[in-house]
């Protein structure tokens, strides 16, 4: 069979606001990356992949292209932001193409599988709410006839309008199986990625996952009731030298410069990124990299480590400079300790980037002001800050009645820089006032101003600076 996977177009506006284009990330799509490594050794399919988000090609130009071409399966892969995007182009590809299966799996079918398929009963075929690799792989067998109905694993499909749930497929506890995504993404396609405008020093970069999984309760995001269910409560971790070696394949092959490991939580075995740090440094790679962490598994040993092996920067889940608030989102962190970790990692050189969501339930003014406090007081280098945006499949998604309203329902107009979710006690206004002003409270002061100095090395430097500094003046 001939398939497709595609990557929807999302613009970066959506995500960042008015100067998305100016300061937002474009990333590698790693989920259909991953399904085509896994798939074509075996060599029963044609899997071609298209990342219409950083080719930057809406609906209409995912239509025109697939009408060159011949295709059985097509599937797209989504976020809930990316959602509304991927139905536009799938509804496309209905009207053009009826004959074709379309599929759709991801973040936003993992949480609300059973929703898109009634929703959109007439677009999509089938709702991955697992895993994709052995879930896609027996699809296409059961779409072949090789196997029965009740084979099939993974999978939501409606059965006379009724959305038919199929088991879940095993959980492989060796990620290696499902081969090198590295191997596998076209050349040209390399320097369409980068982070945030800030978040990245050297180009082409790319992005690596080391494991799956995230055994922490954060009650905002999907990934708790993932891990419970479809992880069946496992960390699972591609070996050291599987990941060495992905490392390698980009350097030489693509002449990457720089990586970014997304895995939820880099250090959540902290021997393992220990480890890493020693054999990145036998290894003789000489690329830099960053990574997601986590606070509470934090120690100078451990930072100093990561630094020597190249790590430049550390992505750390703050989310709100309340005590209060992170207790009732279950983060599991003080805002005390966030302020150790970050001072650690300024001692040792490593900058520090922190996440932090406002709008969400039971949010007030003074918890935001809290906030501000906790940034000016700290050396946090790089805060990042967003407004919620309600995840199908999180533990806080179906308490939000109880802490105020979803004002934003149309899925197509959510953003991360708008009022999605108004908590009790706040009006639109005031939060999206507090969200427009954070930036400039926390960066327009002579510490950060003094702190990012020390971070301009060279003219790439200072153009990436300027991109973030006319944004930021511009922003309100």
């Amino acid at each position: 069979m001939n398939i497709l996977l595609i990557n929807p177009y999302v613009p970066l506006e959506v995500v960042y606001g008015r100067h998305g284009e100016q300061i937002g990330a474009i990333l590698p799509p790693l989920g259909i990356l991953y399904l085509k490594a896994y798939l074509q050794k075996a060599q029963q399919h044609q899997i071609d992949i298209l990342d219409a988000n950083a080719l930057k090609m809406d609906a209409a130009a995912v239509q025109a292209y697939c009408a060159t071409r011949s295709f059985d399966v097509i599937g797209f892969t989504a976020t809930t932001l990316a959602y509304p995007y991927a139905v536009d182009a799938a509804r496309l590809l209905r009207t053009s193409f009826p004959a074709i299966t379309l599929i759709i799996g991801g973040a936003h079918a993992q949480g609300d599988q059973a929703g898109i398929l009634t929703e959109h009963p007439a677009i999509f075929d089938y709702a991955c709410y697992s895993e994709g690799e052995f879930a896609l792989e027996l699809l296409l067998d059961y779409l072949e006839n090789r196997i029965q109905e009740q084979q099939l694993l993974g999978w939501v499909y409606l059965k006379q309008g009724v959305p038919i749930t199929t088991p879940a497929p095993q959980v492989p506890e060796d990620l290696d199986i499902f081969g090198h995504p590295a191997e596998i993404i076209p050349r040209e396609w390399i320097h369409l990625y980068h982070e945030k405008v800030l978040s990245y020093r050297q180009l082409p970069m790319f992005a690596v996952m080391s494991s799956r999984g995230c055994p922490f309760q954060c009650t905002f995001c999907s990934t708790p009731s993932k891990y419970k269910t479809l992880y069946q409560g496992k960390m699972r971790y591609h070996s050291l030298d599987w990941l060495l070696e992905e490392l390698r394949i980009l350097e030489q092959r693509y002449g990457v410069k720089e990586v970014n490991i997304v895995d939820d939580t880099f250090n959540v075995d902290r021997s393992r990124a220990l480890e890493f740090s020693r054999r990145k440094i036998a290894s003789g790679l000489q690329m830099s990299w960053a990574c997601n962490f986590e606070a509470n598994i934090a120690d100078p040993e451990l930072i100093q480590a990561m630094k020597n092996a190249g790590c430049w920067t550390i992505m750390i889940g703050g989310e709100s400079g309340s005590n209060r608030m992170l207790e009732f989102m279950h983060k599991g962190v003080t805002a005390e300790r966030l302020l150790q970790v970050c001072r650690w990692a300024d001692e040792i050189g490593i900058v520090t980037r922190v996440s932090f969501i406002l709008g969400l339930p039971t949010e007030t003014l003074e918890s935001i002001n809290e906030t501000i406090r906790l940034l000016q007081d700290s050396d946090i280098h790089f805060p990042y800050f967003q407004l919620y945006v309600p995840l199908p499949g999180s533990a806080m998604y179906d308490q939000l009645g109880k802490y105020g309203k979803i004002i934003v329902k149309d899925p197509r107009q959510r953003s991360a820089s708008k009022v999605n979710f108004l908590p009790d006690g706040l009006s639109e206004q005031e939060l999206q006032h507090a969200y427009r002003t954070i930036f400039k409270r926390v960066y327009f002061r002579w510490r950060m101003v003094r702190n990012h100095l020390r971070f301009i090395h060279s003219r790439d430097d200072l153009i990436r600076y300027w991109k973030g500094f006319s944004a930021l003046l511009q922003f309100s």
